[in-house]
């Protein structure tokens, strides 16, 4: 059910400098960095906001 879920993490592509720190920090492999539910293993996203709380123009939300 999660890739019909409201609740995922959000990417501005506008403020994203295609750093990879989010990808690298993520257990779970997810590409947080691409607005889009077809991103690789979307649906694994655990929401544990490291990506978040790793980017440095906080492109993600």
């Amino acid at each position: 059910m999660s890739y019909y879920s409201l609740l995922r993490v959000h990417c501005d592509e506008n403020k994203c400098v295609h750093c990879n720190k989010c990808l690298k920090v993520c257990p779970m492999n997810v590409e947080v960095n691409k607005e889009s539910r077809k991103r690789k293993n979307g649906t694994d996203c655990i929401l544990c906001y490291e990506c978040t709380k790793e980017c440095p123009v906080k492109a993600l939300h």
